[in-house]
This record gives C-alpha cells, sequence and structure tokens, in this order.
C-alpha cells in the first residue's frame, strides 16, 4: 500500500514537470513579429540593446527591434537613416565592453 501511494506521488510530481516544460517550450518558439514600425525616433541613451528581425525568416517586414531603459520593445524601419545611425552607436558601445 505504501509503495503504490509513492509511486502515485511520484507520478503526479512528473506530470506536473512534463506540463511545466512544455508550456516553456511553447511560449519560447512563439515569438511576436513586428508588423509596423514607430513613427518616433528613439534616442540611442533609451536603448539598453537590439536585435535585427529579418522578413525572409517567420514574420513579414524587415525591422530593428530596440530595448528600451524602461523594458519596452521598440520596431524601427531598417533603411531610416536615425535607426542605423542608433544601431551603429550601440555596435560601438557593445565593443567597448
Amino acid at each position: 500500500m505504501m509503495c503504490s501511494s509513492k509511486s502515485l506521488l511520484l507520478a503526479a510530481l512528473m506530470s506536473v514537470l512534463l506540463l511545466y516544460l512544455c508550456s516553456k517550450s511553447e511560449a519560447a518558439s512563439n515569438f511576436d513579429c513586428c508588423l509596423r514600425y514607430t513613427e518616433k525616433m528613439v534616442h540611442p541613451r533609451l536603448i539598453v540593446g537590439f536585435t535585427q528581425q529579418l522578413a525572409n525568416e517567420a514574420c513579414d517586414i524587415n525591422a530593428v527591434i530596440f530595448y528600451t531603459k524602461k523594458r519596452l520593445a521598440v520596431c524601427a524601419d531598417p533603411k531610416k537613416h536615425w535607426v542605423k545611425q542608433a544601431v551603429h552607436i550601440l555596435s560601438q558601445r557593445i565593443k567597448k565592453m
């Protein structure tokens, strides 16, 4: 009797762990795409990082995604002069680290 209750508890714990891991992997595989660009310029001092989104991957448009100090993600047009300049400044900042 004692052995079956331990087995049942172990099975319940394994089920919870499996559900947790499945939900984490699903969240990691679902990411948001930029669908449009910001109309406003973001000052490089407010940006802490960036990534590039390519249209030929999972998303419809090319974009630079800036991450701000306020933990916002801002989608910007990579063809705009201010975006190119901000990427250059951030790249230089990273090289100095």
